[in-house]
């Protein structure tokens, strides 16, 4: 489906960094800008145009923290699947606390910046190399809020040359929403992020967990969708980042060997 020049498809989103305006320099302005929107779901749904139901399954249920067993599965599974985009040379972006809900407002920002952090240098469990040959900046707090519609169906937005993440309450069933835009020739011109408050958060899992979602498992995934990697089944491998559902009361915060391979296939390491 192509509206106004742009491509919109649906799936399920560190040293010295270009700016956004840097990256923007690399493409011809009158260069046709293409953009994507990748959504994380809860529990064990695949995502896709149509809204999953909001039932979550006992499996669901069950805690994804990586207990040794889960490592050791998480480093066995090497499968990833590309976007069709990179950034090319690094991301800045920024972060709008506003509406961030009071259990994280405070911590919710360290999370964001440690997942980001957790994609760029590659953090894994499995003893393989990093960082990769990509960078990423925290460039401050803003005012702009992510270009994402809040609708029952989520939307991408108009590219306004800043990558920034924000909270927003979705109409969308969505734990958090990626939108990123990016040129024919594969260069990412800038990547939106929003975080649904319709769910609750927490950065540090408490004890008597239920209906929670951790925000970094979910930002790390969100960024594997601004550095280029796409979903991968969590039937099949549920113990990777880049799985298109998350359970709540789970954590995945370090790469799996799928992921690490997606990133560096598309950066090497340094």
């Amino acid at each position: 489906m192509v509206l106004a020049g742009c491509a919109v498809a649906v799936t399920l989103v560190a040293s010295v960094a270009s700016t956004v305006d840097e990256l923007r320099l690399q493409s011809s302005p009158a260069e046709e800008l293409l953009v994507d929107m990748d959504a994380v779901y809860p529990g064990d749904r695949t995502a896709s145009q149509v809204e999953p139901d909001t039932r979550t399954s006992a499996k669901a249920k069950r805690s994804r923290a990586l207990t040794s067993s889960a490592a050791r599965a998480q480093c066995r599974d090497s499968a990833y699947a590309l976007a069709g985009w990179r950034v090319k040379g690094g991301l800045n972006w920024y972060y709008n606390p506003s509406g961030a809900p009071s259990a994280v407002s405070r911590s919710a920002l360290a999370a964001v910046r440690s997942a980001a952090q957790s994609m760029a240098t590659g953090q894994n469990e499995c003893r393989l190399p990093g960082p990769f040959k990509v960078a990423q900046k925290y460039g401050g707090t803003t005012k702009r809020t992510a270009a994402v519609s809040s609708a029952s169906t989520a939307a991408c937005g108009r590219e306004d040359g800043y990558s920034v993440v924000s909270w927003k309450r979705l109409g969308s069933t969505a734990l958090a929403v990626t939108c990123t835009w990016w040129t024919r020739s594969g260069g990412v011109v800038s990547s939106d992020i929003v975080i649904n408050t319709r769910y609750r958060w927490f950065t540090t899992q408490p004890s008597r967990c239920a209906s929670t979602y951790d925000v970094r498992s979910v930002m790390t995934h969100e960024w594997g969708h601004t550095f280029g990697l796409n979903h991968v089944s969590p039937a099949r491998h549920g113990t990777q980042v880049m799985a298109s559902t998350i359970p709540a009361c789970s954590s995945t915060r370090t790469l799996g060997a799928g992921d690490h391979n997606a990133m560096r296939k598309l950066y090497g390491v340094r």
